[in-house]
């Protein structure tokens, strides 16, 4: 991730917007990171924090510098409907995990996960230049292991009796899921739910237009260019 000034940290689809994470929502994750049929299967072991320290986290996050970027999901008429996140990023490697979590379960069967993923895939792939993003999956969820190879993702093992649920004294084991840019690039699932769900198509990379000697749009790449951000705004 390059200087933070330059960085995109917003993306926007039909139903769903996702924007970085700021302290006004920290009450908001504090609500949905103190319900446990939430925080077992987003990020279970979680630590922790009064609302106070979560905005204080919140207010001195640095994408650039940590290399992690929390995203917060927004319906156009529900509100905030859950949490992405790009962590743990490898500026050697290009990659990083992608993690998902939308706080009630009656929002998780409507394809609001599905959009929400394009997105993120969207910035990962289309301006962060990851070459690969991957997930861990508790064994238990299934649901989510299921629908993270229906998205696209491959399985690439299981990691044994690799994480301990405090709270139930157990170890579980992880799907390791991966997404590597060129199996994005050529998935025709992806390339049609994001037709659909967010009106452009994300398998395909962003042309750079060139200016014309005037520092401006030719007449007519200007025009269509106005045209179509209206569209989506």
């Amino acid at each position: 991730m390059e200087n933070n000034k330059r960085m995109i940290f917003s993306n926007q689809g039909h139903s769903l917007r996702l924007r970085q994470t700021e302290p006004e929502d920290a009450p908001t994750l504090l609500g949905a990171y103190q319900d446990e049929s939430f925080i077992r299967l987003y990020h279970s072991n979680n630590i922790p924090l009064t609302q106070e320290q979560l905005a204080n986290r919140l207010a001195e996050q640095d994408p650039v510098e940590l290399g992690f970027v929390e995203f917060m999901i927004e319906h156009k008429k529900y509100g905030a409907i859950g949490v992405a996140v790009l962590g743990d990023y490898s500026p050697v490697h290009k990659r990083a995990e992608y993690l998902i979590g939308l706080f009630e379960e009656k929002h998780r069967s409507r394809g609001y996960g599905t959009e929400a993923s394009l997105l993120v895939l969207d910035l990962a792939f289309n301006i962060y230049h990851l070459h690969k993003i991957y997930t861990y999956v508790y064994d238990y969820n299934k649901l989510s292991q299921k629908n993270t190879l229906k998205f696209g993702f491959k399985q690439e093992g299981i990691l044994e009796e690799h994480h301990y649920l405090v709270q139930e004294k157990r170890f579980v084991n992880l799907y390791v899921n991966g997404m590597t840019e060129a199996r994005f690039r050529n998935n025709e699932k992806i390339r049609r739910y994001s037709l659909r769900l967010l009106g452009r198509d994300v398998t395909q990379a962003y042309e750079v237009i060139e200016l014309s000697s005037d520092n401006q749009l030719p007449n007519e790449m200007g025009k269509n260019f106005l045209e179509g951000w209206l569209a989506q705004h």
